[in-house]
């Protein structure tokens, strides 16, 4: 008897965890990261990673938005890509948050590892972990778990 009643918190431990989709850091403080869905999605050798706020099936904003150029990278998956590192002149990555208006978050750093190689309807996993220029110093991160879509 004593070794069940010790046995079942191990078991409600066990299923505990983060969500396989989740937003964090102290950007919190300044901008609301609540969400309903993650959406992937590969435009060419682009690829884009929407936490987004929905009602129904309407889109209400995309709470954070990151999107990767990924044409250069052999094997993708598995690999910590450089948000920062300059393509063609431009930053490899862009992070966002749409809603009535645009804001671009400029990054000091930033990563984003894709577990998967994110190919058409693929299920994917990954994560993305940076620190913004602007707000100055604070941090955004994300887990996501997606099937990628190709548009």
């Amino acid at each position: 008897m004593r070794a069940a009643l010790f046995l079942v918190p191990l078991f409600l431990l066990a299923g505990c965890g983060d969500p396989p989709n989740r937003l964090y850091g102290s950007v919190s403080q300044v901008f609301t990261l609540d969400f309903d869905k993650v959406q992937a999605t590969r435009v060419g050798d682009e690829v884009s990673v929407e936490y987004l706020r929905t009602s129904g099936q309407t889109v209400l904003a995309k709470t954070v938005k990151v999107t990767v150029s990924i044409g250069d990278i052999q094997p993708v998956a598995g690999t910590d890509i450089d948000l920062t590192a300059q393509v063609n002149g431009l930053p490899r990555g862009t992070v966002q948050r749409v809603e009535s208006t645009t804001t671009d978050f400029p990054l000091q750093v930033g990563k984003i590892h894709f577990d998967q190689e994110p190919v058409a309807n693929a299920d994917i996993t990954g994560l993305f972990r940076t620190t913004l220029a602007d707000p100055a110093g604070r941090t955004l991160n994300g887990d996501f778990q997606a099937k990628v879509e190709a548009l």
